[in-house]
């Protein structure tokens, strides 16, 4: 069956092309969009609001550009009473600050972009769509080898994006809590130029999913599950900020350390798979010997009883040596000292137990690799007057990463998981913050939600990157 051709590509479009109905959506759909970006989106907002609740408690927040926190406020109930009333005040907003362009550029002079962050997002989402799919109109009526095929999946992610991106814009202004919405709707409904912008986005999104034959690429890959879930995270956070937006904030900080204890520890798994796997394929019988037996034992051991061996077991191994090292002479009594207090902190207790656990697991992975190369070019290289290190370096690694490649991308992965465990060890990691919000608060379905799902991105995005490195590294 023969492969379809593209119509408006490799080619400079003729006129009656060039009035292709999708391109003429196309164009409809950025002007409708750039006039919704410029024409009134609200113009009222909310600049203060008085939260009460059932024993008398009150919350004052003011909001001096966009309204920000009071969803939060108003369901983090005080101990032992109930929301009980809302009182808003809403005041109309100047000409210049109606159109979702103005509301950008007062954010921005505010000073609050990091209260407003997700509200920037949403507008420079609306622009960027604008400007992608601008060029991919422009090639098809100005470009001399046609239709520039490779937009094409980002102008529809970005039309169909910024479908999602305007109707959040607007439900910012009321902190995406429907019962302030219900407050004052007539005050917060929104504008011509939200509509606009509906219109124009989805008008964009239909004529680029139209030509999503012109194009080899997938419209939508698998990123976008990791998108999918980042945005799931999201939404918990803006429509339930308690409790999701409290545990994201306790246990954000925990994503860094755990983040940073993986990148360390694969650093040196790494060193030690190549040294590993050298040596198990080593001419010398005690180097191979050792190899070996690090890789049978270490593999035959549980990761979790190894990183418990080495924070609890391991000091008193350093109280052995040094106690060694005092009855061989007095004269090491400074040795016997220092190898008393020698102590790991919690950090270097988990990325030593990580190095040791996978970097076994790396030295057959390496070793199977270098194997694959055949062995006569090894000595093609040694017969051109290399060393064995030269044609190691040289000939046979470069070789052997196309192979090493995959498993040791699984390996990272699989790491990323693994790192869990490291909450036995005190550090202070996603999970043992998100076990630390739970004890706290007794919220364990909402806190274990959100903390499988940074997880969940986190292991999306590097399998993306890996599968990336293997797509770019491999051959036919």
């Amino acid at each position: 069956m023969l492969e379809e051709q593209p119509q408006f590509v490799g080619h400079a479009l003729t006129r009656s092309e060039r009035r292709d109905w999708r391109f003429v959506l196309m164009a409809v759909g950025l002007g409708l969009l750039l006039l919704g970006l410029l024409l009134p989106i609200y113009g009222h907002r909310i600049s203060a609001a008085v939260t009460t609740f059932s024993e008398g408690s009150e919350v004052s927040l003011d909001f001096p550009t966009l309204i920000s926190g009071q969803h939060y406020a108003q369901t983090n109930d005080p101990v032992n009473e109930t929301l009980k009333d809302v009182a808003l005040t809403v005041e109309p907003v100047e000409d210049h600050g109606r159109s979702l362009l103005g509301w950008l550029f007062a954010v921005l002079g505010s000073g609050e972009l990091s209260l407003h962050l997700g509200f920037v997002v949403y507008v420079m989402t609306a622009i960027a769509a604008w400007v992608v799919v601008g060029l991919l109109l422009l090639s098809a009526w100005r470009r001399a080898k046609g239709l520039r095929a490779g937009l094409i999946p980002a102008a529809t992610n970005l039309s169909l994006l910024t479908i999602l991106a305007v109707v959040l814009s607007w439900q910012h202004q009321f902190d995406y809590a429907w019962t302030l919405f219900q407050k004052a709707p007539v005050e917060l409904s929104p504008g011509i130029g939200f509509w606009l912008m509906l219109v124009g986005a989805a008008s964009m999104a239909v004529a680029c999913l139209g030509l999503r034959d012109e194009t080899r690429k997938d419209i939508i890959n698998w990123w976008a599950l990791v998108f999918a879930v980042g945005l799931l995270i999201w939404l918990l956070i803006c429509f339930r900020p308690y409790p999701y937006y409290e545990i994201w904030r306790f246990v954000s900080d925990g994503i860094l350390v755990t983040l940073r204890i993986v990148l360390v520890s694969f650093a040196f798994i790494l060193v030690v798979s190549l040294l590993g796997g050298l040596g198990r394929i080593s001419s010398n019988r005690v180097i191979r010997w050792l190899a070996s037996l690090y890789v049978e034992v270490i593999r035959g051991i549980p990761l979790l009883v190894q990183l418990l061996f080495i924070w609890f077991a391991l000091p008193q191994v350093f109280d052995g040596i040094g106690a060694l090292f005092g009855a061989i002479s007095p004269n090491l009594a400074g040795v016997e000292e220092w190898f008393a207090d020698l102590r790991l902190d919690p950090f270097a207790a988990a990325v030593l137990g990580l190095t040791i656990c996978y970097g076994a697991y790396g030295s057959e992975i390496f070793r199977a690799g270098i194997s694959s190369i055949h062995h006569g070019q090894m000595e093609a290289a040694r017969s051109l007057g290399m060393s064995y290190v030269q044609a190691m370096r040289y000939v046979i690694l470069p070789q052997a990463v196309r192979v090493i490649l995959p498993p040791i991308g699984n390996e990272f992965v699989a790491l990323l998981k693994d790192s869990t465990l490291v909450s036995v060890l005190a550090v202070s990691d996603l999970t043992r913050r998100g076990r630390e919000y739970m004890a706290r608060t007794f919220l364990s379905f909402d806190t274990w939600i959100l903390v499988a799902l940074c997880y969940l991105v986190l292991k999306l995005f590097s399998s993306r990157v890996v599968e990336s490195i293997e797509t770019k590294s491999s051959f036919k």
